[in-house]
């Protein structure tokens, strides 16, 4: 269509005008629920952690009058744990051509070096919870969903966990205390999916537990921010958007079906047997990662900018992590 004004059509008139690029580059990618800026950090410098658990502990007995009292020797403590760091890193080219060209409006560094900052930062906060290495061998460490082992049957025991049953199995109010019970002494928070806490939340305020009257357990309140948080039974709700759906009965990650699990956590030093992160080196402080650059890449016309950081998640007792898994989140809570 011809353009009023001198000008045959649109692109003839384009090929007389540019585009403003605005500089920088626009969120795309919003999660939430990163678990690194709230677990606590323990730094070592050596390629492991090794530390004891209580396992026995010494008892007492009543004795008569004039009575011997016999010496005993009954203690004893679990398997040593050890908990070994593991690196991540990526390295990026920087090329010179682009960095010496490529600076109206945009900073080829900068825009390279933040995207790559927040990409690692999203793979460890992936590997907190869906990490698995358990041996020294292994390149990843293991997650929240490695260090808790899972029940086969639905009770909670020595595993910490609990099974919600699989397809069809609706989260219950009763196991959510009994799983803020088997955290000692009381966890920190509950980790779930957006979905199964708005199941949850609508549960509380409109459509009741399984068709009863709304129940009383879940509590608002404002953070530092004015942000609102939700409680159950008192301990704060905290959405992870790197939570996804899983495996029935085994965990890990699952790219189909709908079951998901909540965990409670305590954070807290290993030595208070709280879950904390394990960080090595001249890594884990406020930038996290430690930052290389490579002056001349050879063979290129291009210099280097390598992130790296050596860490791994450290579980001091057992009782500081509970798990309920194979909920199904498409399915209305129950009592």
């Amino acid at each position: 269509m011809a353009i009023v004004g001198h000008f045959a059509n649109l692109d003839e008139a384009r090929k007389l005008v540019q585009s403003e690029v605005l500089a920088g580059v626009v969120q795309e990618v919003y999660e939430e629920g990163q678990l690194l800026k709230r677990l606590p950090v323990t730094t070592i410098n050596s390629r492991s952690l090794i530390y004891n658990r209580e396992y026995i502990l010494p008892s007492a007995a009543f004795y008569d009058i004039h009575e011997q009292i016999p010496w005993t020797a009954d203690v004893a403590y679990t398997s040593q744990v050890e908990v070994w760091l593991k690196r991540i890193a990526r390295q990026d080219i920087l090329d010179k051509f682009m960095m010496k060209t490529y600076k109206s409006p945009n900073d080829y560094r900068s825009i390279i070096l933040s995207q790559l900052r927040k990409g690692c930062m999203r793979t460890i906060e992936d590997k907190l919870i869906y990490g698995s290495g358990a041996t020294e061998a292994s390149k990843e460490f293991n997650g929240l969903d490695k260090l808790i082992t899972l029940a086969g049957g639905e009770a909670f025991g020595a595993s910490q966990a609990y099974d919600m049953g699989g397809a069809g199995g609706a989260l219950s109010i009763a196991v959510m205390r009994d799983l803020i019970d088997v955290v000692k002494p009381r966890p920190d928070m509950l980790l779930m999916t957006r979905t199964l806490r708005n199941k949850l939340s609508a549960a509380a305020y409109e459509l009741g537990v399984s068709g009863a009257a709304p129940m009383a357990l879940m509590t608002y309140a404002k953070n530092e921010f004015g942000a609102r948080v939700e409680y159950f039974d008192g301990v704060p709700i905290e959405i992870s958007d790197y939570t996804t759906t899983e495996n029935d009965n085994t965990g890990g990650k699952s790219a189909t079906g709908n079951l998901v699990s909540v965990y409670a956590l305590r954070f807290g030093q290993i030595e208070d047997g709280g879950l904390c992160l394990l960080v090595g080196g001249d890594t884990g402080g406020v930038d996290f990662f430690e930052m290389v650059e490579l002056d001349n890449l050879e063979d290129y016309d291009a210099g280097g900018i390598r992130l790296v950081a050596y860490c791994s998640m450290a579980l001091g007792s057992t009782k500081a992590l509970g798990r309920i898994h194979s909920i199904d989140q498409t399915v209305a809570v129950a009592a």
